[in-house]
């Protein structure tokens, strides 16, 4: 048996790499390794380890590094523990290949030790290039430390191919984000309107934002805060936000969208996690998906609706013709959603990043390797 082992430390990425999980179970020469680490333990970003056991999945490892997201340099001290702790974890599961996903901070202590350890380790998602954030430093570093590549784009495969000098061992995959749209029975309007408490005459929008983490936390605050004022003009809408992640400025942002959401309840719903079922029903009903999240980048062009990508945070990615970039300032921001809700979108641009198949594509390699 062949041991293939996850980690996963946010609930973005988890619900990216579950489907190839579910994937490599049905392999008869796989045993399934998982490892949960990072914001999946913290209440302050809905304790999300919580929904992975109600997925079924047995989690052979939790790695509690008390994660403080309050500084850079708690976060730091945070990054050195996981080291620490990730090292006994490994030598007590043994996996033949590690599997990560994506361009988080967690990544480095992790893959660090597990390259040290001589643990092979497959990228998810590498070759990207999100220029206002760190994530390039992070996502480059595993592209250099990993064996095996499983890139979105052909645009991303040929960035590490130079990065790396070699075509060896990349496969142009798609994004496995994509794959819930073909794979979950999707909710309906009524559905969501009784889960969420929603008002079905009105019209819908979506909105995550994260910590562009080159910029400071006024600055953060700033871009919510004039995002929050750019849709509070907006007549008969509703506003679903989700948690901004686990990264330095996000307990800010939450707390600051905590007391709107309390304050004008009919307007605005925060809400932890939607969980994947939820968030991807619920974009597919919504008229509008605003913030910086890479999911109004990738997913959101699929569900056939109309984005605002705020400030810098996704600078560097490719964006489809639904999508519309926008400063931080009020102005800007009311001036791009105007352009979004009359927007015309062509549907020949929509499927840059993958055809859905992705999980299958990947489990497909790993278990033939």
């Amino acid at each position: 048996m062949k041991k293939i082992c996850f980690v996963t430390s946010a609930r973005s990425e988890y619900g990216l790499i579950k489907w190839i999980m579910k994937d490599l179970q049905t392999k008869n020469n796989i045993q399934l390794q998982l490892i949960v680490t990072g914001g999946h333990l913290l209440k302050s970003q809905g304790h999300t380890i919580d929904a992975i056991k109600e997925d079924g999945f047995k989690i052979d490892a939790t790695v509690d590094s008390n994660l403080d997201i309050s500084t850079m340099e708690t976060i730091a001290e945070s990054m050195g523990r996981m080291a620490e702790k990730f090292a006994p974890v490994f030598e007590q599961l043994r996996p033949d290949i590690l599997v990560v996903l994506g361009d988080r901070y967690e990544l480095l202590p992790i893959t660090n030790t597990a390259f040290v350890m001589r643990i092979p380790i497959a990228h998810i998602s590498g070759g990207d290039v999100t220029e206002g954030a760190i994530d390039d430093g992070v996502r480059n570093s595993v592209t250099m430390l990993a064996s095996y590549h499983f890139p979105g784009t052909v645009d991303s495969a040929k960035n590490i191919e130079r990065m790396r000098g070699s075509n060896k061992n990349i496969w142009s995959v798609g994004e496995p984000g994509l794959d819930a749209f073909n794979r979950l029975p999707i909710m309906t309007r009524q559905e969501l309107a009784d889960n969420l408490g929603l008002d079905l005459s009105k019209k819908w929008i979506l909105m995550t934002y994260h910590s562009e983490t080159r910029e400071s936390l006024e600055y953060n605050l700033s871009a919510v805060k004039n995002c929050i004022l750019a849709l509070d003009k907006l007549e008969n809408f509703q506003t679903v936000i989700t948690y901004s992640n686990a990264d330095f400025g996000g307990e800010q942002i939450n707390e600051y969208i905590s007391n709107v959401s309390s304050e004008n309840p009919e307007k605005f719903k925060q809400i932890p996690s939607l969980g994947q079922l939820r968030y991807i029903s619920f974009m597919k009903q919504a008229s509008l998906v605003i913030g910086n999240s890479s999911s109004g980048i990738v997913e959101a062009p699929v569900a056939h609706v109309p984005v605002v990508n705020i400030g810098d945070r996704q600078k560097g990615r490719y964006q489809c013709n639904n999508i519309v970039q926008s400063g931080i300032s009020v102005e800007d921001i009311e001036k791009s959603i105007n352009i979004a809700l009359n927007k015309k979108i062509n549907e020949d641009d929509l499927y840059y990043w993958g055809d859905g198949k992705t999980s299958e594509k990947i489990a497909k390699v790993l278990s033939e390797l």
